[in-house]
């Protein structure tokens, strides 16, 4: 790749900055899940009966700060001339989140980290899928996809493991020296990206030869986004995917010390067993997806993911069944998930490019991919929102198999909504 004379803008290139981007951010963010509890105990003084209430709490502002950060920063990256600028801006700000979560004792600058932290996942998820948009097209945005959800389950896989265990090991201030070490790192890899100038989606048959009448103005890119019912499913399924992986990061680490007694350690563990599969099919199923359309691995997706979450239920008791049974489920959890989640961000590009072709130069010269994965992103923030908020509340008032069976049901509905609206058609054909 060095060898190409373009390779700061080559495929391989980008799409390496992005999923590095992607795993730096998520390895963060799961870094801080298995030392939470303990962290809001020891370090923020609350008493015990607090530290639900306030681990679901964190996890919600996070998703709400991405809710919004998404939103601008989907607009910024279809109204700025570079891309590189708010992605490297998003880099910058994690850097600082990440220092005042190792150093504040503060319970206000701890929920003020999180919120940086979720303007930080904003920009590096809402501008990157975009880059990679930009530069390896729709042809084969499932592929790259498919290496960006390995690089979200790589962060996933080891966040809470490194995080478990250096806790564990050092304490608390020890478990961010990682985290530091790949923000250098990347910041370093963006700084050398150098991005293509334009999106390669739009043909040219689509592209705007005349700038629009005199007076008159078209409807915002947004509008014509959520009118499209396909679009709209696709962002239901990026919600309820995280729903459900929130719901399990707030509630289970605190389900785990009630029932097994477990340790931070043992707890990075156990959710090794959803993200483990995450990392190995999520490139299959990309690849999967580019050949086949994102319609067959979204339904099987789901169709996995409902009932492994709803069995979840089952795992009542301290015995060596019990702890079986629960890493086997949440096994087949990361089965499902690795492969509905790049159908649907694949979907999401796709039903853009539908709606786009719908309504011919209705998003100008570049298009509103930006807007699109800023809206998806959003989605997906809305998950981050509810899920732990959801699952918290539903666990304190009807208790952990009420909770864990309604999760699952929203698994049910998605195979239906997925089975109506999902396009069937293939990424390598033309849309």
């Amino acid at each position: 790749m060095i060898s190409h004379p373009e390779w700061r803008s080559s495929s391989p290139f980008v799409t390496l900055v992005v999923c590095v981007a992607i795993f730096t951010d998520i390895f963060l963010y799961g870094l801080i899940v298995p030392v939470l509890p303990f962290a809001l105990k020891v370090r923020i003084g609350l008493a015990d009966h607090d530290i639900q209430l306030w681990a679901s709490a964190f996890l919600a502002v996070y998703g709400a700060s991405i809710l919004l950060g998404s939103l601008l920063f989907g607009w910024i990256g279809d109204h700025t001339t570079t891309r590189k600028d708010p992605f490297l801006l998003g880099l910058i700000v994690v850097g600082g989140a990440t220092l005042l979560t190792a150093l504040t004792t503060s319970l206000p600058l701890l929920l003020l980290a999180r919120v940086l932290q979720g303007v930080s996942t904003a920009s590096v998820f809402t501008i990157g899928y975009s880059l990679l948009l930009d530069t390896v097209g729709t042809k084969r945005i499932g592929t790259a996809l498919g290496f960006t959800s390995m690089s979200l389950s790589l962060g996933l896989f080891a966040g809470p493991i490194i995080g478990g265990f250096i806790y564990d090991i050092a304490g608390y201030t020890a478990v961010f020296a990682p985290a530091f070490a790949l923000i250098l790192l990347e910041i370093l890899l963006c700084t050398l990206l150098n991005p293509p100038p334009g999106p390669k989606t739009p043909s040219p048959e689509h592209s705007p030869l005349l700038p629009p009448p005199a007076g008159h103005a078209s409807p915002p890119a947004l509008v014509f986004l959520l009118r499209s019912p396909r679009f709209l499913i696709a962002m239901a399924g990026m919600s309820i995917l995280n729903i459900c992986m929130t719901a399990l990061e707030a509630v289970l680490p605190i389900y785990l010390q009630d029932l097994f007694h477990s340790t931070s350690s043992h707890i990075a563990i156990v959710f090794l067993s959803s993200s483990l599969p995450l990392v190995v099919l999520s490139p299959l199923a990309g690849s999967c997806v580019d050949r086949s359309g994102p319609f067959w691995p979204a339904v099987a997706g789901f169709a996995l993911t409902a009932p492994s979450m709803m069995l979840l239920g089952l795992v009542r008791e301290n015995t060596p069944r019990d702890s079986v049974l629960l890493r086997l489920f949440l096994f087949l959890f990361g089965c499902g998930v690795s492969m509905a989640m790049p159908a649907m961000m694949t979907e999401i590009s796709m039903a853009t490019e539908a709606v786009e072709k719908r309504y011919p130069r209705v998003f100008g010269v570049r298009g509103a991919y930006a807007q699109a994965y800023g809206l998806s992103n959003a989605a997906f923030a809305v998950g981050t929102l509810a899920g732990p908020l959801y699952a918290g509340y539903i666990r304190e008032w009807a208790g952990w198999v009420a909770m864990a069976v309604s999760l699952g049901g929203l698994g049910v509905v998605m195979v239906l909504l997925v089975g109506v609206f999902t396009g069937r058609e293939c990424c390598r054909e033309e849309v």
